[in-house]
């Protein structure tokens, strides 16, 4: 019979903010048996929305119970940098909103509830 991991509770802050050319956001996911959960969805979570500072859209604390050991994703999206262009560029460009780029780092939860970097994969 195995023993289950302990539990701990985990907060995690999610939001948008302006910044340069756009909007930054920070959001998470959690691991759940095989597929990726927004965080704010999951089981155990608890959402507050928090008020908006000067420059923020919005921002949400998560409070989560997971298990040591849980894998979570913070995802991080923010505006690239635009090429220079010329005017006739700007005026002949279809794209709505700038290109993003993204970035994702796998964490995994400790005995603390504290968030760490995951072990690299083999």
């Amino acid at each position: 019979m195995t023993e289950a991991a302990p539990r701990v509770k985990v907060q995690l802050f999610e939001s948008e903010s302006i910044v340069g050319r756009g909007r930054r956001k920070v959001t998470y996911l959690v691991r759940v048996n095989d597929a990726w959960v927004p965080a704010s969805t999951h089981e155990s979570a608890t959402v507050e929305r928090l008020s908006a500072a000067p420059g923020t859209v919005w921002e949400h604390r998560v409070d989560l119970c997971l298990p040591v050991g849980a894998r979570l994703c913070r995802i991080e999206s923010t505006p690239l940098a635009e090429p220079p262009r010329d005017a006739l560029d700007y005026l002949t460009d279809e794209r709505r909103s700038p290109r993003r780029a993204s970035r994702r780092r796998e964490l995994v939860v400790d005995r603390r509830g504290d968030l760490v970097d995951a072990p690299a994969r083999r």
